[in-house]
């Protein structure tokens, strides 16, 4: 039972992280896909036309960055509260403190 048990746990952590790397190695196969090395023997100064022909390598990911500052609905509002200040007393056991040497592990002293 136990390594039915880890087995069934072994193949869910590589489905997961399976799961979790499959987007980048997409994007890097699409990256090195089709990239090959031109020389150019050209001796002018001049601009080549770059040719985008996968629109996966042009995907940027947005920035998770926020200043609250920017946002004035986020700024924090003071909220008052009404505190208590009745406490209850404590009750605690109250033992005597003698000097009598205990026989017993120390239930009730």
């Amino acid at each position: 039972m136990y390594l039915k048990s880890q087995i069934g746990k072994n193949v869910g952590a590589i489905l997961l992280l399976l799961a979790i790397m499959l987007p980048s190695a997409v994007q890097f196969s699409h990256m090195i896909e089709g990239h090959e090395g031109v020389a150019c023997n050209d001796q002018s100064t001049h601009i080549h036309k770059t040719e985008k022909t996968c629109e996966i390598c042009a995907f940027q990911l947005t920035s998770l960055s926020y200043d609250i500052v920017k946002y004035p609905d986020f700024l924090l509002l003071q909220i008052s509260v009404k505190l208590s200040t009745i406490f209850t007393p404590l009750q605690f056991h109250h033992s005597t403190l003698t000097n009598k040497q205990l026989r017993a592990p120390p239930v009730l002293s």
